[in-house]
């Protein structure tokens, strides 16, 4: 009991230790400055991309997954927070097997809790490290491992990422994990979520120099960025920044700083802290409409504290929120695992940072800004469509569900646990 105490406490530290500060920046949310200008003062990279192929459905990207496999040449690089085999899997994880058999150099970054996967992929997984016998580079983000446990941080502070670059020419981001409930439940039964593939030089560099990175502080086999080709490429149509980890939050904030008109988000566990919420608020009291719509993860803990949150969350920042549970003939609809944020129909942010305090301090993510009216409008619709089978949710309702379901220490933990 000792022990647990004094972990809980270290936690509690390295909590109130994480900033989210960038979220009360004079200077990021002023509105009188562009996005464009804030981004000068954080590290984003700068670079061009074309319009994506969207997957909205993990059996679609299973299957597009495979087909990328089979057709590399020279190298793939891959980081999920969640990998893990089952059986609709099979196919896919032998193509990426295939691939390294017969040349081609893959690299696997998993997170050290996918072999604790807590999603209903727990009753179907096999853990990858067989991929190792066909020649995958396989590598793990701070393992639960004896020595781990006695360090809080690495066993708050996870690896969130999901990336894919082929070649140096295809790269893709999104929320989708290598799992079974992302990937392999089937058709209509996958988590609800989002992948983008884009033909991209330039976003395959960027994305394999934050591999390189990402590689090099988790494994004795060291890497260089010059171990893999890059290509010249100017067929990018719309202004894109790549952000990560450090300058993610910067990168919200600016953004929300910015809005004029509308700004609409998918906070997968909404445990937002209050400089957050006082970023909301400010953009919210000059007359932007900001809208949340939102996931209930019915697992555990997570239900009672996004309850728990309501009441506050709507309260201090006057966004309208909208709960994403079941569909118009009550059926429990798949978990929304989507992160996305659309901003005056104009910005897209993608990738695999949750907009909650958990992606801002205490995660390894990553962000795409995209500036396209046309991307913004197909996701926009596609938010709407979701929007129209969710409960919008009164301030008087999201106190009843407080009262009835909510719970402080879940909160709490969902706040640490994202």
């Amino acid at each position: 009991m000792r022990r647990l105490l004094l972990l809980l406490l270290a936690l509690l530290l390295l909590i109130s230790c994480s900033s989210t500060e960038a979220f009360i920046s004079p200077e990021l949310q002023n509105p009188a400055a562009s996005f464009e200008e804030k981004l000068e003062s954080i590290d984003a990279v700068s670079i061009s991309v074309p319009f994506p192929e969207v997957y909205f459905d993990g059996s679609e990207w299973l299957d597009r997954l495979t087909v990328l496999f089979n057709e590399a040449e020279d190298y793939i690089l891959l980081s999920t927070f969640l990998g893990s085999n089952a059986p609709r899997l099979e196919e896919m994880y032998g193509a990426l097997m295939n691939a390294a058999e017969r040349g081609v150099r893959v690299y696997f970054v998993m997170d050290g809790i996918s072999s604790f996967d807590m999603t209903e992929s727990k009753n179907y997984m096999t853990p990858l490290y067989f991929l190792r016998q066909s020649g995958v580079h396989l590598a793990e983000y701070n393992p639960l491992t004896v020595t781990h446990l006695f360090n809080p941080a690495t066993i708050v502070i996870r690896d969130h990422r999901k990336l894919v670059v082929v070649d140096g020419k295809t790269a893709a981001v999104g929320g989708m994990n290598m799992n079974y409930i992302s990937l392999g439940a089937g058709e209509g039964e996958t988590q609800r979520d989002s992948m983008y593939l884009f033909s991209s030089p330039s976003l395959a560099s960027a994305l394999m120099d934050e591999f390189v990175d990402i590689w090099n502080e988790v494994s004795v086999e060291k890497i260089s960025t010059e171990d893999f080709r890059v290509y010249p490429d100017g067929s990018g149509e719309y202004p894109a920044y790549l952000v990560s980890t450090e300058y993610i939050s910067s990168m919200y904030s600016a953004l929300i700083g910015s809005a004029e008109d509308e700004i609409l988000v998918f906070p997968y566990l909404p445990a937002l802290d209050k400089n957050m919420k006082s970023a909301l608020r400010a953009a919210t009291d000059r007359g932007v409409d900001v809208t949340m719509i939102m996931p209930v993860d019915l697992r555990g803990y997570a239900a009672s504290g996004i309850f728990q949150e309501l009441p506050d969350l709507m309260e201090s920042t006057g966004c309208d929120i909208y709960l994403s549970i079941s569909d118009e003939n009550g059926e429990i609809l798949p978990l929304l695992h989507e992160k996305l944020m659309i901003v005056d129909s104009r910005y897209v942010v993608i990738g695999s940072s949750n907009f909650n305090f958990r992606s801002m301090s205490l995660s390894e993510e990553l962000a795409l800004v995209i500036d396209s009216p046309e991307l913004a409008a197909l996701l926009k619709k596609h938010a709407e469509e979701i929007a129209r089978i969710s409960e919008h949710i009164t301030l008087e309702d999201a106190a009843k569900l407080k009262d009835e379901e909510g719970n402080p220490l879940a909160y709490l933990f969902m706040l640490v646990g994202g």
